[in-house]
């Protein structure tokens, strides 16, 4: 059985799979995944209600590295994705940090260019 400890409270693994746990709050046992679990009790110490982790059966275990981790150079720069989202891409460009869709950071990465090369033939020309 594994025993952690979220917020004060010490949450138990029940029985032999790691789906199930269990809380335990003003005599009250509640049960059901880590996640739904963590957030009864996140609700609890916010608004002291106690809500059955079964009413937040949509909420899904978000595990690290789940997604497909993705990388990509482009116009010299290192773009990210390390959920597999479509808008989970960032970049830092100028020490600045850009997030969104690949094709904005690529289209707002070549506006810059585009701009700095205009800057610098206007510059040539004087």
């Amino acid at each position: 059985m594994a025993i952690t400890n979220y917020r004060g409270f010490n949450l138990k693994g029940a029985g032999s799979s790691q789906d199930l746990w269990q809380v335990k709050i003003k005599n009250h046992v509640l049960s059901g995944n880590l996640a739904a679990v963590k957030k009864s009790i996140d609700w609890w110490v916010d608004t002291a209600q106690i809500i059955d982790p079964k009413s937040f059966s949509d909420v899904k275990a978000a595990r690290p590295g789940s997604g497909k981790a993705t990388s990509e150079v482009f116009a010299g720069q290192q773009l990210k994705n390390d959920t597999g989202e479509p808008n989970g891409w960032y970049c830092m460009f100028n020490g600045k940090l850009l997030k969104g869709s690949k094709v904005a950071i690529q289209k707002h990465i070549e506006a810059y260019m585009k701009a700095l090369a205009v800057a610098k033939a206007k510059q040539a020309k004087r």
